[in-house]
């Protein structure tokens, strides 16, 4: 098993439109980092709350990430941009009561590039 960063445990949203083959790409990159990654697809970004990631950090993840589709590429239109106002939202929650902004990190993706599941969880953990 693939240790990253000194045993930090991660959550990262997706939306689910990023990657046709997600659940299979999904549990081969459970299976080679084990605990350290959850792993919780979404139809849209844009149906994150910012209850989701206060749980997320709640449960113990040191890094929480939201992965959008590309600005304007969103398949209910405005959901990235939801999602990035939510996740700013929470980000001032959890400085309010003493964490750092930078555990919840938004990662929009670029246009034209072929994401998969487990190559964008290599890039961002790698």
């Amino acid at each position: 098993m693939k240790k990253t960063n000194a045993g930090k445990k991660y959550a990262i949203f997706f939306c689910q439109q990023i990657d046709k083959n997600q659940d299979v790409n999904r549990r081969s990159i459970e299976k080679e980092f084990g605990p350290q990654i959850r792993f919780f697809p979404i139809p849209c970004s844009g149906r994150i709350e910012p209850l989701h990631l206060m749980r997320a950090i709640e449960s113990g993840a040191d890094k929480v990430y939201v992965v959008t589709c590309p600005e304007g590429a969103c398949r209910y239109r405005e959901g990235n941009i939801r999602a990035r106002k939510r996740l700013l939202y929470t980000q001032n929650l959890i400085e309010e009561i003493g964490l750092e902004r930078g555990m919840l990190e938004l990662i929009r993706l670029k246009a034209g590039n072929n994401y998969t599941v487990d190559k964008l969880t290599r890039e961002l953990l790698g």
